[in-house]
Parts: structure tokens; sequence; C-alpha cells
């Protein structure tokens, strides 16, 4: 990512409403449409309002089950979508020091 602050926006029609983590956060909750800022690069910002554009659609739809609409409303959820460039050796390194990755060692 990069070493740029975050910007956090909401989308109010066609106008964007620079805000703090906590407004962004209550924006989700609520259903609006969100924007963040400080991608790694165009294609990644891209792919961000695609999946954003479609969260919108689904959140718009009166008939998807409720705990669907949960998830599509809870901010830690929304946030934590990630675009991973396959390229970034800063993803990888971090990554793979998951506890998923980690195998301990037994001796017999």
């Amino acid at each position: 990512m990069s070493k740029n602050l975050p910007y956090w926006f909401i989308r109010e029609e066609d106008k964007l409403i620079q805000c703090s983590k906590s407004d962004f956060d209550r924006a989700i909750q609520e259903g609006k449409s969100i924007k963040y800022r400080t991608y790694i690069n165009k294609r990644v910002e891209y792919i961000a309002e695609v999946l954003e554009e479609s969260r919108m659609a689904l959140l718009n739809n009166p008939h998807i089950p409720t705990k669907f609409r949960q998830v599509l409303t809870n901010p830690v959820k929304v946030v934590q979508v990630q675009i991973i460039d396959v390229n970034d050796p800063e993803f990888w390194n971090k990554e793979s020091r998951h506890p998923k990755y980690q195998t301990e060692l037994k001796e017999k």
C-alpha cells in the first residue's frame, strides 16, 4: 500500500465528501456508498470501485437475506476486502507470517 495517509469519502449523488474514519464506518452501516483512497495503483482502485458498485446494487435489492445484508453493512467485513496484486512482495512477506502457513516441527 501507499505510504500516504488514507482518505475516506462518502458519496452523495455525484459528490465525494471527505470524512473521518468513524463517519466512514457509520456510512457503511447505514448502507451509503463509500470510497477509499490511497490504493497501490489505478488498476486496484478500479477493481475497488467495481466492488463498491456491486455492493450498492445488492443493498438496493429488497429481497436479499438479512444475514447477507448484515455482512454488506459491517464496516470490518467491507474494509477487509483485499485486492491482492500478485507481484507485491510486501503482501507475500506479510501473508507468509500468517498462522495458517506456520507449521510446527515436532520431533519424535
